[in-house]
């Protein structure tokens, strides 16, 4: 018989107008075209960008001719794995190899490996969460690629640090956008982004494992999406 979770934790950021966005990014525009006092029914319209608020990456986020989301199969956004603490940062926001490898007992094959840096409390259009939030080496990325993850998940706007110039703010990072995430994307491994909650599902130790889901909507030939993602512990 079906045993259902003591617990579900809702990883998933909010979707509105006032969330923030990839600073290159239009923001999200969320219109109400239809009231059920007027029309008989309501109805909304929705705009924004495939890489919006909680979303994953498929291959052809930064692989030419790469794989798109539906290439996968739905087992592939849904698994155990395991929430990593990072959290103690001191001024650092590049993480190493070096701090994956003291976790290598806690992965596993196959894991979807959830890194909690504490971020998603700077969330919202803040300089801390847009430009200057913890990201990956390429060493990093390929360590986890290398464990044989399914998924690696952050709850931070990206895998990837801040490059670019924006009238208020330069790069805060050498480490390339697709050097976080290459060592990934080209081994499957779907990285899992903007995540909030998961000190919930530490509940005080430094890692827990847990089973995950974080499926994004059956989108055709796109390189990434927008997700709904939970913990089941």
């Amino acid at each position: 018989m079906f045993q259902p979770p003591d617990e579900i934790i809702d990883l998933s950021n909010p979707i509105d107008e006032t969330i923030p966005t990839w600073p290159t990014f239009e923001p999200v525009r969320c219109e109400q075209t239809d009231w059920a006092a007027r029309d008989g029914f309501t109805m909304e319209r929705v705009e924004m960008a495939t890489h919006t608020a909680t979303h994953v990456d498929a291959p052809l986020h930064f692989i030419p001719e790469g794989k798109t989301l539906d290439d996968f199969p739905l087992e592939k956004f849904v698994g155990e794995g395991v929430v990593l603490d990072l959290s103690e940062r001191d001024g650092k926001i590049t993480i190493t190899e070096s701090e994956l490898r003291e976790f290598d007992p806690e992965i596993e094959p196959d894991d979807v490996v959830m890194l909690y840096t504490g971020w998603d409390q700077y969330y919202g259009r803040t300089p801390e969460y847009l430009f200057e939030f913890p990201h990956l080496s390429g060493n990093a990325s390929q360590y986890l690629a290398d464990q044989d993850a399914k998924a690696v998940g952050i709850d931070t706007p990206s895998v990837g640090g801040w490059v670019d110039e924006a009238p208020a703010h330069g790069p805060s990072t050498e480490v390339q956008p697709d050097e976080s995430h290459l060592p990934l994307l080209e081994n499957d491994v779907i990285p899992l982004e903007e995540l909030r909650n998961l000190d919930e599902v530490l509940a005080g130790e430094t890692s827990r494992r847990a089973y995950f889901c974080f499926p994004p909507l059956n989108y055709q030939n796109t390189g990434g999406g927008s997700v709904r993602a939970f913990a089941m512990l």
